[in-house]
């Protein structure tokens, strides 16, 4: 179960009608990037990706941004706090490992666009190069690629697919870590 007051389908459902792009778990990626990299400041920057070529006059596009600014909060908060509740936003247990998997893949595109898209000044730049980011960034490179075959959904890569999706929420919570510094710097330049 999902620890966001966030019904990813009805989410899914609205961004598609509205005319966005991105996938509700892509959208969520894109939060946790931006939130590890520039803080709380970055809502209207994921607003704008998200929306950018969605029909803005439309009930839809309301409710999707209304949503996404409730999880951009939610998943603030949970970051902030540095407590072990946070999650990945994705599809509900009972969704097929096929649908969690395409999810998670599309989860770990969303946090790549975050990390990569924007300024990025040189520090920025170095610290993407250093273990542990690095090796991070190189894991979710290779887990937008990830596939499951439609007679895959056993125990085993069930198992595998608890596995993964713990391996990334760790390696969310260790960018935002390892980024404090930074996004303290670049918030104290913007509130002087």
């Amino acid at each position: 179960m999902s620890i966001f007051d966030i019904n990813f389908k009805n989410l899914e459902f609205n961004l598609k009608q509205c005319g966005s792009d991105w996938f509700a778990s892509q959208c969520h990626g894109l939060i946790c990037a931006r939130l590890s990299v520039l803080g709380p400041n970055s809502l209207e920057l994921c607003l704008s990706q998200i929306f950018e070529h969605s029909k803005k006059q439309s009930q839809e596009f309301n409710q999707s941004q209304e949503e996404i600014r409730g999880l951009f909060d939610a998943t603030w908060a949970k970051l902030d706090a540095r407590q072990s509740d946070f999650d990945l936003l994705l599809p509900v247990e009972e969704s097929s490992i096929k649908e969690q998997t395409i999810a998670l893949s599309q989860w770990c595109d969303g946090f790549l666009h975050g990390i990569v898209t924007g300024k990025n000044p040189k520090e920025l730049k170095s610290l993407f190069s250093k273990e542990p980011i690095s090796i991070i960034i190189k894991d979710m490179v290779e887990l937008t690629r990830a596939t499951v075959s439609s007679s895959d959904d056993g125990d085993e890569e069930l198992g595998y697919f608890i596995e993964i999706r713990e391996y990334l929420r760790t390696c969310t919570q260790l960018v935002y870590e390892e980024l404090t510094d930074f996004r303290d710097s670049v918030n104290k330049i913007k509130s002087n």
